[in-house]
């Protein structure tokens, strides 16, 4: 297949409609995404802290920054524009399934090993603090704010189709995250069901405030890119933005000084947000000019395996990580050993996902999603 090639009739990795034809760049992309998602867990969970900050954890980092769940996001806000069954229950009901998978995540990672690695002796409360039972299992990750801003995608199709209209909500989302993230109404009754969107808890890393933005944005891109007759072109003027975005970003975080941590990164303040969009940009061009290189082009395979299971390679991974801790220790690898690591658990864990395949949709789920036929004689717009 010659790069950027259609396939007809294939299931999108993430939400799972049928899409009429593939972008190399964007497989590319998110099939890197879950390689670098691997990368800055292990280190973060098995390295001790002086690794995250030596020129190698600094690199590992940053690769597990804008490349990683920022591009996830956009990413699956892009696919939307190549579906051609777009439908409000099939987004919603993936969207459920992505937070269920969450949950059961949270389970399986973290609650099970921490419980029993404590009663076993190999960890201590203090150890892993603050990581309690009750914290794991009600922690907000990606894949709840993934299926969330699925299920808000899916809302916002039925009034508007990616336009400039999602763009504007994006812009406002950005610039109204910080007044947003961690709003606290004082009552259970309404912080308790909106703590994954506003993230008013420690235990919240991604929070649907402000991270919709990436897939509102995504969605323009991609309906851009799937209407397009040069595709290369829309990647440059895609990297020009992005160019724009950076210096603007760069500019942004000179006047407002933010900190350069995991949790402001987490946040998202305005200024990460226009920086790391263009960030996206300028990546998702570079993936578009490797793919157009046949002879390199076949020789990531791989990464496109990934990206086509990344859903089970995502949840597979937090596995290896998760139980890795009662192998390796809890944040106790020097560099070296970090270095050996990472790749090791890329290895498992590209082989433990074909496991986790049935995952990704269950098949009493997705018949149960799937578009009915409209009858004939039926009046109004087709789903």
């Amino acid at each position: 297949m010659t790069p950027n090639a259609t396939q007809a009739d294939v299931d999108d990795s993430v939400t799972r409609l049928v899409t009429r034809e593939r972008v190399r760049a964007f497989d590319l992309a998110r099939g890197l995404a879950v390689l670098f998602m691997i990368g800055v867990h292990v280190l973060w969970h098995w390295g001790s802290a002086e690794t995250w900050t030596t020129p190698a954890g600094t690199a590992i980092s940053l690769l597990g920054g804008p490349t990683a769940a920022p591009t996830f996001m956009f990413l699956m806000g892009a696919s939307l524009a190549f579906s051609s069954r777009t439908t409000f229950s099939s987004l919603a009901v993936r969207g459920l399934w992505l937070v269920f998978l969450g949950y059961l995540l949270n389970v399986m990672r973290g609650v099970i090993p921490a419980t029993l690695g404590m009663q076993a002796g190999v960890v201590t409360q203090e150890q892993i603090a603050p990581f309690t039972p009750w914290w794991l299992l009600t922690t907000v990750d990606i894949h709840h704010m993934a299926g969330l801003s699925l299920i808000a995608l899916a809302a916002l199709r039925t009034r508007f189709a990616p336009s400039a209209v999602w763009l504007v909500a994006a812009v406002a989302l950005g610039i109204a995250g910080p007044l947003l993230r961690g709003l606290d109404f004082g009552t259970p009754l309404l912080d308790a069901p909106l703590t994954p969107i506003l993230g008013g808890a420690p235990n919240v890393y991604y929070a649907v405030v402000p991270w919709l933005v990436y897939p509102l944005v995504g969605a323009v891109f991609g309906t851009a890119v799937a209407r397009a007759t040069d595709r290369r072109r829309v990647f440059r003027l895609g990297a020009a933005l992005g160019g724009v975005m950076l210096v603007a970003g760069g500019g942004l975080i000179a006047l407002t000084h933010p900190a350069f941590d995991v949790e402001t990164y987490w946040r998202e303040p305005p200024a990460f947000i226009v920086g790391i969009m263009g960030l996206v940009f300028v990546w998702l061009a570079i993936c578009d000019v490797v793919t157009r290189r046949g002879w390199l082009d076949r020789r990531l395979g791989i990464v496109y395996r990934w990206s086509a299971t990344i859903i089970p390679m995502y949840f597979t991974h937090w596995l290896v990580v998760g139980w890795g801790i009662g192998v390796v220790g809890f944040r106790d690898l020097p560099l070296p050993a970090v270095l050996v690591a990472i790749p090791v658990a890329v290895v498992i864990t590209h082989l433990l996902s074909r496991f986790a395949i049935g995952l990704e949709t269950p098949s009493w789920l997705e018949r149960w999603a799937r578009p009915r036929p409209v009858p004939a004689h039926a009046s109004g717009p087709a789903a």
